[in-house]
Parts: structure tokens; C-alpha cells; sequence
């Protein structure tokens, strides 16, 4: 297996590349550095009491074997695999799926596919999940239901609805086959469900945060099943790891980049991150992203209860697409945007542009060269104009889109994450304001036990007047 190094280049969040005062100084950088040392002493304190497991996972073959092995056996039995999840549940394994399958896997036949065709049912809208019920045969078909809590409300509606189906269309008692239950090791709902009736399941570490469980079972095992070098992809992320296993910031690619975003907020008001990978296979990991990014750091209250200053919200944009709707904001408008690019170098069918019309300079001038020059050439020329209007951007390198090279982009993210909690003094694994909206979900469907929310949420409907709808 080739050794592929994923390169970051941060030369425009700094004065010598956007000009005097519009970037950073490396003064800047060395200011954190005493700072820096300590959270990196923090960051390993947690690994050492085992409570980062989204570390741990990628070093222990006995958590990767198992995954790779009941990976293999779906690809065997089945045709379908379906993931019923939302956020964290759901996003890795569709970023996998996006960035390392063929780009039509779940249209190839069976003999040009490495494994199953793979859908994600990551949203409850009853068109899309109901047309989707219709579209797949029952008896080809597995449902990994994934809640690391086992309570997630939207996985089990789309549990308890799937299985009604599956017993109508089967017969009794065939249903549960067809299911596989990722959740908690030892308690919540569906592992409850999972001893009592005998449903075949996956544990995840209790303190696992499905966010951060991409190379988890929760990721992992749907990568495996529809063919995905989930090995390959794990030895990414240890390179990634060993490369960010150092204290200094010049040094360490995902600490420079928390502590440029922290910076680039803190003295520049850059309250905007816009993650902008120039390949369609890459989309996944951008909303993957945007969710790691938001609920680990979008806290009111930091670890030492006092009022939290805030981070960058993060926003997803496509190269070259979103040149043609957003960029004109990005280069004209508020200056409170850093865009962070990914570029590929190579891809795998780079599509030669035909020698066509070489008399007509405005459309001949295209043909002999290939798609993925021009790709570039745009991704390029869209750094270097915001870079000449002062607007701070930087770019993930990669050398092709492999299973290692995702491994590395995945695993730096998640490191920067924590690093950048440290910065902004936050806990990176909790999401309080999410669970708000939870409880008041509950009591609004009439769970036990939250009685008092629906009531609040009454009253809330209450305090609307006519006059301000329209």
C-alpha cells in the first residue's frame, strides 16, 4: 500500500500572502505555542483514561476485525444494506460512501459492484423514506439501525415502521434477520430490544459520540459491506494520528489549523467557515464536517460555566458549482469568511477534451487538455483571487481520493476539533442545545415521562398572534 501524505497549505491565512494586515503573523502562532502544549497534554491525558475512544478505535485490530469480517458476510448475503440513522449515525458512512464508491455504485450490476448498494436514510421525510421502502425488495434487503443511545426518536419511528413492513411482506417472525442493531453495549431501548427479542447487533463503546465515530462500526461497518478498503482506510488515519502526535504547532497539521481558525475569529472576525472541496466524490465529507465542527464547538457555556465566546459556523460549498452561486459573496461581500478548499491532483478518469472548432480561438483553446485540468486550474484561480482581495483561505492537498488519503482528511478534522475546543475552552463531546430540542420533541409525541415539555410547548404556541402570519 502506497504511503500518501495529505498536504494542507496555509500560506493565504497570513500577511505575506494577503497583503499588510489582512492575514495573520507567525508571531501569532507562537503566542499560542505555550497554550497549545498544554492542551496537547490534555488531549493525551484523555487518551490515556479512555475517554477519546474515537482515537483508541483505529489502533486496536480487535475492533477492526470483527467490523471487516461481518462486512464481508453482507456483501455475501445480501444485496441492500440500508442505514436508518440521522447525524453522526448516518454522515460518515454516507461521506465514505460518497468519496470511495463508484459514483453510480448503487445503479452498477451486481458482478461490476464490490459490495452491496448502500443507502443511507439519514432524514424522516415520509416522500423520500417511504418511496425508498417501495423501491428495495424485502427479502434482498438488510437495515442497520444505528442510535448509540438507542433512543435517537427518528431511528426508532423508522425502525418500528420498517419492521411492520418487513412482517406484512415476509410473514411473521421473518422480519428479524433482516435487521442488525448498532447501539450501546449494554443499555437504551434498542438494546433492550436486541436481547429480548434475539435481533442480531453491534455494540458501540458507551462513550462514543456518534459524530466522532466514523471509524467505528457506526462508519466502518457499511464502508465494509459495500467494498470499501476499510483497512486501508484505518491505516490513513494512524498516519494521521502519528503525524499529530507532537506538541508543536508548526509541526502539527491539525493543531496549525484549529489555531489558525481560532486566530483568523478571534483577531480577524472571521465568524464564517466555508469547507469547499473541488470534487463531487468529496460533497459527504463536507457535511460530515459542518456537523463535528458545529456540535463540538457551538456551545452558550464553556467547561468552566461561564458565558462560551463562540466559534466559526461552518457552511459547505462545491467547487465548481458554488463559484457560480456563492463565490461573488465570498470575494465582495462581509469579509468574515475563511475558505477552506480541498483540491485533488489526480483523479481517476480525468475526461481529454477533444480537439474540436480550432478556428475559433473563444472554444478550440479547451481542446487537448482534460476536465481535471480545468478543475483545477478553477480551484486555483479561485485561492489566488481571494487571495488578492485579502479574503484568508487555505487548501487540503490530496493526491488522489483513496481510502488513505480519506483516512488522513477524516482523522485531522477530528483531531483539529478537540484541539480547537481546547482554544475556545469548550467540551467538545456534549451538545446540550441539541438535547433541548429532543425533550421538547418527546413531549410533543407523547413520550412518558415529559409531560412538563409538552406543556412548555403549548405554551410557547400560545404566545403566537394571527397578526404576524401571513
Amino acid at each position: 500500500m502506497s504511503r500518501e501524505i495529505v498536504r494542507w497549505d496555509f500560506n493565504n491565512m497570513f500577511e505575506h500572502a494577503l497583503g499588510r494586515g489582512k492575514g495573520l503573523k507567525p508571531s501569532d502562532i507562537d503566542r499560542l505555542r505555550k497554550r497549545g502544549r498544554e492542551i496537547h497534554g490534555a488531549i493525551r491525558e484523555m487518551r490515556r483514561a479512555g475517554t477519546t475512544p474515537f482515537y483508541r478505535v483505529i489502533f486496536e485490530e480487535s475492533e477492526l476485525a470483527p467490523i471487516a469480517a461481518l462486512g464481508a458476510e453482507i456483501r455475501e448475503r445480501w444485496e441492500n444494506l440500508v442505514v436508518l440513522g440521522v447525524g453522526g449515525s448516518a454522515l460518515g458512512a454516507e461521506s465514505l460512501h460518497l468519496a470511495l464508491n463508484h459514483p453510480l455504485h448503487n445503479w452498477l450490476p451486481r458482478e461490476e459492484r464490490s459490495g452491496v448498494r448502500l443507502f443511507v436514510a439519514d432524514n424522516i421525510d415520509p416522500e423520500t423514506f417511504t418511496s425508498l421502502l417501495e423501491y428495495l425488495e424485502p427479502s434482498k434487503t438488510l437495515f442497520n439501525v444505528v442510535s448509540r443511545s438507542g433512543e435517537t426518536a427518528e431511528t426508532l419511528a423508522q425502525f418500528l415502521i420498517v419492521r411492520d413492513r418487513l412482517e406484512r411482506a415476509l410473514g411473521p417472525g421473518r422480519g428479524k434477520e433482516h435487521f442488525l442493531l448498532t447501539t450501546d453495549a449494554q443499555a437504551g431501548p434498542l438494546r433492550r430490544v436486541a436481547e429480548r427479542e434475539g435481533y442480531p447487533s453491534v455494540s458501540i463503546a458507551g462513550e462514543m459520540v456518534g459524530r466522532y465515530s466514523v471509524f467505528s462500526a457506526v462508519g466502518l461497518l457499511p464502508a465494509a459491506a459495500s467494498g470499501i478498503d476499510v483497512r486501508s482506510l484505518v491505516a490513513g488515519a494512524r498516519v494521521m494520528a502519528d503525524r499529530c502526535d507532537n506538541p508543536e504547532l508548526w509541526e502539527n497539521p491539525a493543531y496549525m489549523s484549529g489555531a489558525l481558525h481560532y486566530l483568523s475569529q478571534r483577531r480577524k472576525g472571521k465568524g464564517i467557515r466555508v469547507i469547499m472541496p473541488y470534487s463531487d466524490l468529496l460533497t459527504g465529507i463536507g457535511e460530515w464536517f459542518c456537523q463535528l465542527w458545529a456540535e463540538s464547538l457551538g456551545k452558550e457555556r464553556d467547561v468552566r460555566g461561564k458565558k462560551a465566546l463562540g466559534a466559526q459556523c461552518p457552511v459547505r460549498a462545491l467547487g465548481i458549482t458554488d463559484q457560480h452561486s456563492q463565490l461573488q459573496l465570498y470575494m465582495e461581500g462581509p469579509d468574515d469568511k475563511v475558505v477552506d478548499f480541498i483540491r485533488v491532483q489526480g483523479f481517476a478518469k480525468p475526461a481529454a477534451i477533444p480537439r474540436l472548432y480550432e478556428g475559433d480561438a473563444a472554444v478550440g483553446y479547451l481542446g487537448g487538455r482534460e476536465l481535471s485540468e480545468l478543475l483545477l486550474a478553477e480551484e486555483r484561480a479561485t485561492e489566488m483571487a481571494l487571495a488578492k482581495k485579502g479574503r484568508m483561505n487555505s487548501t487540503i492537498v490530496l493526491d488522489s481520493i483513496s481510502p488513505q488519503a480519506i483516512g488522513q482528511v477524516l482523522f485531522m478534522f477530528e483531531i483539529e476539533t478537540v484541539f480547537a475546543a481546547g482554544l475556545y475552552r469548550v467540551n467538545p463531546f456534549d451538545q446540550p442545545g441539541v438535547e433541548k430540542g429532543k425533550r421538547l420533541t418527546y413531549g410533543m409525541m407523547g413520550r412518558p415521562g415529559y409531560r412538563k415539555e409538552k406543556q412548555e410547548v403549548l405554551a410557547m404556541q400560545r404566545k403566537k398572534k394571527e397578526r404576524f402570519v401571513l
